[in-house]
């Protein structure tokens, strides 16, 4: 059988429940008789209250006969004892009057806290242990009106002592509520604790608690202060739960000491002895209630950082996923913007903004270094003549061809090929000298001779040809790179005159 058995309906019908509660709240007002010090049988601590707001709290109205019942059970087997006997009237009077009021007391408890408690765990927050505290030692004022007037206006308490009785029965429950009720309802809430305690710990705890009790109680000596660390020990160690169970232990340990005259605790007058019991009582669980919620607080504000790093550290990784996504977007943006903006849209080679680029580039390298830097210019040979007898698409499928035939004539990585305008191309060729350069200008024309592209309406020949403009010199910073393009486009000119399809080399 599990800790929730007395939420599970199945475990007990109706009846059987209640009438275990009536058992049990008449057993609880036996214990208490004996602690009792005042007349009118008011006990110290009231020990079936603290039963009956827990069992209202979890168990809603349902339990209200059996908590009814065991009042009616317990009061009338103590007004049977009175000797003479009381009237009937006093009798049913009595019983009435305290059944109704330890009936209202866990009830009103109940509804206030239930109302305007903002968590569910009422003791893991400082505001609702304080809501607690109110609607426990305000409830009692309900029943311990209702009893008292029932009790003097039977006749078994003298009006004259009203107002001690009164009060002594008003800290009694309300004590059972701040000492005894916690405990049953954190039963089965109880908190997983960060560290379960070793067996050193446990022993630590339990022979603290004994050697406080027998110094203090077995030989009146003031260390009920000792008790404190230990407490908070329990709370930091174990939780709220184990820090109730300490106050309703201690609480016992003090109340049954004081009974047998031993502790702090002991006076000459009863009624200071008692309030002595109850004021220590009082301290040690409102203590035990703060001091635990405010732990609780801490852990669960320390959760919730944890969680927002946690979380922080998930949006930065998040982000910074994205972030290198978005670059990798952005890259892949600036190479298509790249593309397009130097690449020939036809050809699918360099453009003229990139051929002027890499000729700037190739100038102030060479420049530096004082190495040869060859230019090839070269067209195709009455293209004009070719467009008007083939179309404008042909025309550029020739365009195509010739571009990948010399792509495929240039062996090394610096040799840089790009479409200059129209049917114009041009090649830099960089630390090559005239020689080399004249090498690679008719391989260039032979390797567009041998697509052996129909060409009709050619002056020249049945296939297409291109003439070529060769040039090379060793930059200077005194000269601009366009001297180059000027020399190689001489020497193209040169080609056209002496009858196309040849490579001419620019003479100076």
């Amino acid at each position: 059988m599990n800790g929730n058995w007395l939420l599970q309906k199945g475990n007990f019908q109706f009846p059987i429940l209640n009438l275990l509660i009536a058992i049990a709240y008449a057993i609880g007002v036996e214990l208490s008789r004996k602690f009792t010090t005042l007349p009118g049988e008011v006990a110290s601590v009231w020990f079936p209250s603290g039963m009956t707001l827990a069992l209202v709290y979890l168990l809603g109205n349902r339990v209200l006969l059996g908590i009814a019942g065991g009042s009616l059970l317990a009061i009338s087997l103590s007004l049977l004892k009175i000797d003479p006997p009381t009237s009937t009237f006093n009798f049913l009077l009595i019983n009435a009057g305290c059944a109704l009021g330890n009936c209202l007391q866990p009830l009103i408890a109940s509804y206030s806290i239930k109302k305007f408690a903002k968590y569910k765990n009422i003791f893991s927050h400082v505001d609702t242990v304080l809501l607690y505290v109110v609607a426990a030692t305000f409830s009692p004022i309900i029943s311990a009106t209702i009893g008292m007037f029932s009790i003097c206006l039977a006749g078994l308490a003298s009006w004259n002592n009203y107002g001690i009785s009164w009060l002594t029965w008003w800290i009694a429950s309300a004590l059972a509520h701040l000492i005894f009720t916690p405990t049953i309802l954190l039963y089965n809430k109880s908190r997983k604790v960060e560290r379960r305690l070793n067996a050193w710990e446990i022993g630590l705890v339990l022979i603290s608690l004994l050697l406080v009790s027998w110094v203090g109680f077995g030989y009146s000596y003031r260390v009920e202060y000792l008790l404190l660390p230990i407490l908070i020990w329990t709370v930091s160690r174990c939780g709220t739960f184990f820090a109730s169970l300490l106050v309703s232990v201690v609480s016992l340990i003090v109340i049954f000491a004081s009974v047998q005259g031993y502790g702090f605790c002991n006076k000459a007058s009863p009624n200071e002895s008692i309030l002595l019991v109850q004021s220590f009582m009082a301290t040690f669980a409102l203590t035990s209630l703060i001091l635990s919620a405010v732990f609780d607080e801490r852990t669960e504000a320390r959760l919730l950082l944890m969680q927002s790093i946690e979380n922080l550290e998930s949006q930065v990784i998040e982000r910074t996923a994205k972030l290198q996504q978005s670059e990798i977007y952005l890259k892949q943006a600036n190479l298509e913007l790249e593309k397009l903006v130097n690449i020939d849209g036809l050809t699918q080679i360099a453009n003229r903004r990139c051929f002027n680029d890499r000729l700037r580039f190739e100038w102030e390298r060479l420049s530096r270094e004082q190495q040869p830097l060859s230019l090839l210019l070269f067209d195709v040979d009455y293209f004009k003549c070719y467009n008007d007898c083939y179309g404008h698409q042909i025309g550029d499928d020739c365009l195509k061809a010739i571009a990948q035939a010399v792509e495929q004539t240039l062996h090394r990585p610096a040799d840089f090929l790009a479409r200059y305008g129209g049917e114009e191309f041009v090649v830099i060729l960089p630390n090559t000298e005239i020689n080399s350069a004249i090498i690679v200008a008719e391989e260039i024309r032979m390797a567009i001779a041998n697509l052996e592209i129909p060409h009709q309406n050619s002056d020249i020949s049945d296939i297409v040809t291109v003439s070529v403009g060769i040039t090379s010199l060793i930059p200077s910073p005194k000269q601009k790179s366009e001297i180059l393009i000027q020399q190689a486009d001489i020497a193209l000119y040169d080609a056209k005159q002496k009858g196309r399809n040849r490579a001419i080399v620019f003479d100076k």
